[in-house]
């Protein structure tokens, strides 16, 4: 009749024979893929806020799409730190700057859409949040 698993006779024999565990087998470090995903998902979040930035924008309700473009530049800055190791950084940054960019005119022009009742400036924050849902597509593309 069996009395152990194979479990505790390989940790008995183990510990039988002295054999030294190196830091590697230990705990292994994260894998790469984890700083990949969070990258591509930062990216993921900013394109989707920038599409409701968008709606709110179509919508006439300027001050909602500002709120939505400060969001998405923060998701943005994130996603800049979380993809300095990416395979296609140069690409992925050229992109994200760009965007970034896009989304601060855009969120200027909200402000003085909705201060100033002008929708000639709702219009531009359009076309630059239109901008920057190409250019965060082209950075999810490379991520």
């Amino acid at each position: 009749m069996r009395t152990s698993t194979g479990l505790i006779s390989t940790l008995v024999l183990g510990t039988a024979l002295s054999l030294p565990v190196t830091a590697a087998q230990a705990a292994p470090a994260a894998p790469a893929s984890a700083a990949v995903s969070s990258c591509h998902g930062l990216i993921t979040k900013a394109y989707s806020l920038n599409g409701k930035a968008i709606s709110a924008s179509r919508a006439g309700s300027f001050k909602k799409a500002a709120k939505r473009n400060h969001a998405t530049e923060g998701k943005i800055v994130n996603a800049l730190a979380a993809c300095r190791h990416a395979r296609h950084r140069a690409e992925i940054r050229h992109a994200l700057d760009a965007a970034r960019n896009d989304i601060q005119g855009a969120e200027h022009h909200n402000k003085k859409a909705y201060v100033e009742h002008d929708r000639r400036y709702g219009r531009a924050a359009l076309n630059d949040e239109y901008d920057a849902q190409r250019r965060l597509r082209d950075a999810a593309h490379y991520s």
